[in-house]
């Protein structure tokens, strides 16, 4: 959602109807800044648990291990400095979910596809990480290929062999021939199965539907979001079409069979938001019917514990949607490394002040107590240096269908 420059001339090689903004997003936004600062700091310690052991000291599966913490974020920029890295490797995750925009490569060409992820690559505090913390990933838009882009994408082929190639996928990877880099697995901690799911949101998502008007209209939203401080909502609008997809429906069938998969938490990583609403920008929520299907899925599937993780956003925010019959489904954003957008959006879902500076994202599972069935998710938005800014706390047993009425 957040550079757009070039897109009006890409739209019209690309035969697209909808007209782009006069001005583009990151234009705008370096014209100046917003007199009232986004962010309100909450009360919370620096780490939102004690420090524990990483994936490197001791084996989650371990008596040792006494948590699992998984570290995530999205949106750095490869011609940018990263810093952010020190903070995210002192916090010893046991694993970190790269969620997209993990480069920007933004290429219309396969040699600019080609040099941008060369340019990913030579990031040498990134890389660094990498080497030394158990990681999985997946793509948004800008590294899929260009700025809001899906299955229309003509280099998405070649995008999926080098992101397989940069992220290590051996040759007979599953990711490097399926209709998209979907992936998912299992990790074993204090006796407890926690599943990560990476749905992949471009390869096969149908192009979003836009609002001419508020199109036309971009820039003088802009100012008056300056002037007022008012949220902003984007030009995108749902598409409630039956053939309107995200995910296609070979990886609806994969997608279903993961919920189905043993595991006492999911933690589901959605490169663009899930429970916000009303945003006008990327989500969930643009494909109503895909939405709704999800939600239907982890209810008819009885798939416990799901916790959304997204990006995309250039801030960071908890947002959730309530689900009759069910548990509310929270969605912790944490956007972005390097990359960040100081105009207020709207979210009728929102639960959190909004982070908008450099942040990463920490869910820590772990034990209640000694000999409880019971496990609690700590969910943290970090700044820089690696203090938590935003938290929550979640019990497993709150997350299972039917819990309001167990506990009524």
């Amino acid at each position: 959602m957040a550079d757009r420059e070039n897109d009006r001339t890409n739209d019209r090689q690309r035969g697209r109807a909808t007209r782009e903004p006069a001005l583009t997003r990151r234009q705008l936004l370096l014209a100046g800044s917003l007199a009232t600062p986004l962010a309100v700091p909450l009360a919370g310690c620096a780490a939102p648990a004690a420090e524990g052991p990483s994936s490197a000291d001791v084996p989650p599966g371990t008596a040792a291990a006494r948590r699992f913490r998984v570290a995530f974020g999205s949106c750095a920029k490869q011609s940018k400095p990263q810093p952010i890295w020190r903070a995210i490797g002192a916090a010893k995750p046991d694993l970190f979910l790269f969620l997209g925009d993990n480069l920007y490569a933004d290429a219309r060409d396969e040699a600019t596809l080609r040099q941008r992820y060369a340019e990913f690559m030579a990031v040498e505090p990134l890389q660094a990480f990498r080497r030394a913390t158990p990681h999985l990933a997946i793509w948004d838009d800008h590294d899929f290929g260009d700025d809001d882009e899906g299955a229309d994408y003509p280099l998405k082929q070649l995008s999926q062999q080098l992101f397989c190639d940069a992220w290590g996928e051996p040759a007979d990877s599953p990711r490097r021939r399926a209709d998209g880099v979907y992936t998912s697995q299992v990790f074993e901690a204090f006796g407890r199965r926690i599943q990560v799911i990476l749905p992949d949101l471009r390869f096969n998502r149908t192009m979003l539907t836009a609002d001419p008007a508020l199109k036309s209209s971009y820039a003088a939203m802009v100012l008056r979001a300056k002037l007022s401080g008012q949220p902003m909502t984007g030009w995108y609008v749902p598409d409630p079409r039956p053939e309107a997809t995200i995910l296609g429906e070979a990886q609806w069938q994969w997608l279903q069979a993961q919920l189905r998969v043993p595991a006492d938490v999911r933690l589901i990583g959605s490169s663009v938001q899930f429970a916000a609403e009303g945003s006008g920008w990327e989500c969930w929520a643009n494909f109503p019917r895909e939405r709704a299907r999800l939600i239907e899925l982890i209810r008819t599937t009885g798939a416990q514990g799901v916790v959304f993780l997204s990006g995309d956003m250039h801030y960071a925010e908890l947002s959730s949607v309530e689900v009759e019959g069910g548990y509310p489904l929270w969605d912790a954003t944490s956007s972005g490394l390097t990359e960040v957008w100081d105009i207020p959006t709207p979210n009728r879902n929102r639960r959190s002040a909004v982070m908008a500076e450099v942040n990463f994202g920490i869910v820590d599972i772990e034990p209640v107590t000694e000999g409880e069935d019971d496990l609690r998710l700590r969910l943290a938005l970090c700044d820089v240096n690696g203090k938590a800014k935003v938290t929550k706390d979640l019990l497993l047993s709150d997350l299972r269908r039917h819990a309001k009425e167990k506990t009524a």
